[in-house]
């Protein structure tokens, strides 16, 4: 495959999710020159929980599972991630190893960006750069909102319980 062809699928790959609405379509096309593509099978390991590889990824088709696991080291999922969402981005701002890991569903497709090549889209289109790490955070504040709702749900059923005791 054509490297410009490769650009321009990833960018029309993007267009199709949230990310696009923040971002012209010359922004996506330069943005894509950036990212690479990925593709996995059903049941296939996107990434393991304590890996240390940095990259984080945009489900563009099918699925991802995010399994964390218990005390009793059994892997629960967390959450199911479609089309559209990021996964892997805390790791793009904290460089810690993974919370957790990610499976595919079904027969996924990711577009993926590395530390390397945000780093050095900081550099080279820092306007870009910006809305990208703008999507990151909003990201982020969106998936802690979901966890302090269940948190509290959880906190709520276990106060329950214990007054039924």
């Amino acid at each position: 495959m054509h490297i410009g062809s490769a650009i321009t699928e990833r960018a029309e790959l993007l267009e199709d999710t949230s990310l696009s609405m923040e971002f012209t379509w010359a922004e996506l096309m330069d943005l894509s020159q950036y990212m690479g593509t990925m593709r996995y099978r059903s049941g296939a390991t996107v990434f393991k929980e304590g890996d240390r590889d940095v990259f984080m990824c945009i489900v563009v088709k099918g699925g991802v599972n995010i399994l964390k696991r218990d005390e009793g080291m059994t892997e629960r999922r967390v959450a199911q991630i479609g089309r559209g969402k990021m996964i892997g981005e805390m790791s793009m701002i904290d460089n810690c190893p993974r919370s957790a890991s990610a499976v595919a569903v079904i027969d996924t497709t990711l577009v993926t960006l590395t530390k390397d090549s945000m780093n050095r889209l900081f550099k080279e289109r820092p306007a870009i750069g910006i809305k990208v790490l703008q999507k990151i955070a909003f990201s982020m504040s969106q998936r802690l909102r979901q966890t302090t709702g269940v948190l509290v749900d959880y906190l709520e059923k276990a106060e329950t319980d214990g007054e039924d005791e």
